[in-house]
């Protein structure tokens, strides 16, 4: 599959790798998907994968409203672009908050603003304010909160992605070859542009978030 450059993946690995010294112990990773993207970042004991079907790298398959652990077995769960997949996300902050011991780690990222995909089961966007909402309402402490994104980065990515799909670029190498750099030099300059705006109007627009809650001891 072609490589075309997307602000919101570029910028979602760059929170993971300042949020992954947060990880230890042994790790749950919730909706772990098919391919490992993340868990290199991570030191840990064990890493636990878990999504809702079978796959070669899976270790467990259960869903994030009722995961198949016991109490207090995990010492970080991590669980990136997952919730808005999840009919009863309410749930699942229980579920992760079960499964944790105390003092450990949930590392969470959700979309904001993102194109529908994973049809049908694609349910909600969460702006700060209502992922910890849900995770607080839980027991959980807030404990790092970061936006993903500004106004000009979040409207690059509409329109990189826009491409991707309208064009099926994906599944045309050489035309994604063709159109690739000019879009990559798109994102990063957009993504430049929001390292300049740090107004109130640009911090209104976000791609996501990523947020670190903690298990009291």
């Amino acid at each position: 599959m072609a490589y075309i450059f997307q602000p919101d993946r570029y910028l979602l690995i760059q929170q993971i790798k300042r949020v992954a010294p947060y990880v230890r112990g042994r790790v749950l990773d919730v909706g772990a998907g098919e391919v490992d993207r993340y868990s290199h970042y991570f030191s840990f004991d064990t890493c636990t994968r878990m999504d809702v079907r079978h796959a070669k790298s899976v270790d467990i398959v259960g869903s994030a409203d009722a995961i198949p652990l016991s109490s207090e077995s995990m010492d970080s769960v991590i669980c990136t672009q997952v919730f808005e997949h999840l009919s009863n996300p309410v749930k699942a902050a229980q579920e992760i908050y079960r499964v944790l011991a105390p003092g450990g780690v949930a590392i969470v990222t959700v979309p904001q603003t993102n194109e529908l995909h994973e049809e049908p089961f694609d349910y909600f966007r969460y702006t700060r304010y209502g992922i910890k909402h849900i995770f607080e309402s839980a027991g959980f402490e807030t404990i790092l909160e970061e936006q993903r994104g500004g106004f000009f980065s979040t409207v690059a990515q509409m329109r990189i992605r826009y491409c991707i799909d309208r064009f099926h670029l994906y599944r045309h190498p050489m035309l994604a070859k063709l159109v690739g750099f000019p879009l990559k030099l798109y994102g990063k300059w957009s993504i430049f542009l929001d390292s300049k705006d740090r107004s109130i109007a640009n911090s209104k627009h976000a791609m996501g978030g990523c947020f670190v809650f903690n298990k009291e001891k």
